[in-house]
């Protein structure tokens, strides 16, 4: 009798346990779920002031919405201009409804228009008048797709970093037009992808990244900046371009610099045309390397209508 009553109390035990276990899982699996769940954020400039983020009571601004985001959550921007500079967080990502009619204009023209922390992306807009249109800051992994950058100073200047292609800056689809500076600007070695862009019209170069860049950059229109199209260095880089349309840029086509250590930089199946110096000069401004073992043809450019020439010989530079 004593070893029965003993057996009914065990079960009743492990009734109990299984009865909490069970109520804390129905408890806390919808807390689970919605925690890994994305949010989304509507922002409308023409927003009342009844705002709770949601589709029907948009945030009237940009920033009004990344205040209240949580990790990983998207914004959605209707159409209209959003006078404001704007510092992603992490994780956050905004998607403009129209990128010629999305825009976002820098309240502060001494900053930049946007600030990018890791793993934020931006898509669909319009960025203008910041000192730099997008700022990335150092290591962050970030994305600019389908946007137009114009009328900054810069147009996006990216902090030096780690090479990694979990820290790489990926821009595509994007027109970056007519700022007083450079269109792309590397401020130290960075992973870099720039892929079926436009790149135009502005006042200094193209695109100009530092030593020790890991780039890859492709079907990709650099043409009328005031500049060279790009300005390259060899030192420590690793940078191969393919089916890029270089041409009427006031300077050089692209424009490569070597301070005697090696790299490697391969131009395949380019037009570079109409430039208003070399389609490619090579200058040595230190040092010695072997330019044949360092800038490498994949398959053959087009270069041609350039009004110094194609290929420079190697420019001493002192």
């Amino acid at each position: 009798m004593f070893k029965f009553k003993q057996v009914v109390r065990v079960n009743k035990g492990l009734k109990i346990a299984i009865f909490t276990f069970l109520a804390l899982t129905i408890i806390t699996l919808p807390m689970f779920a919605s925690s890994s769940r994305k949010s989304y954020l509507y922002v409308d400039h023409k927003a009342g002031d009844n705002r709770d983020g949601s589709a029907s009571h948009p945030y009237k601004s940009i920033s009004e919405a990344i205040d209240h985001a949580k990790d990983k959550a998207e914004i959605h921007v209707a159409k209209g201009e959003y006078k404001e500079n704007i510092s992603l967080k992490n994780g956050i990502k905004i998607f403009g409804e129209d990128r010629e009619k999305t825009i976002i204009k820098a309240k502060k023209e001494k900053q930049a228009t946007i600030s990018m922390k890791n793993n934020s992306t931006i898509d669909g807009v319009t960025i203008r008048n910041g000192k730099n249109g997008i700022w990335v800051e150092k290591d962050a992994e970030a994305s600019i797709i389908n946007c137009i950058v114009k009328d900054n100073g810069t147009g996006i200047a990216i902090e030096g970093g780690n090479t990694k292609k979990s820290n790489q800056v990926s821009i595509s689809k994007t027109k970056i037009k007519d700022n007083n500076w450079s269109g792309i600007y590397g401020a130290g070695a960075r992973r870099i992808s720039i892929t079926e862009s436009e790149i135009s019209g502005n006042k200094k170069d193209g695109i100009d990244l530092a030593r020790g860049t890991s780039a890859w950059i492709g079907g990709t229109s650099i043409k009328d900046n005031k500049g060279s199209g790009m300005k390259l260095v060899i030192d420590q880089s690793s940078i191969w371009t393919k089916n890029n349309d270089i041409r009427r840029n006031s300077r050089e086509g692209i424009e490569i610099s070597s301070y005697g250590t090696d790299g490697r930089i391969d131009i395949s199946k380019t037009k570079i045309v109409d430039n208003g110096r070399h389609g490619i000069a090579r200058l040595q401004r230190a040092g010695y390397i072997s330019w044949t073992k360092n800038l490498t043809y994949g398959i053959t450019p087009e270069i041609w209508g350039n009004i110094s020439g194609d290929i420079s010989s190697v420019l001493y530079i002192k």
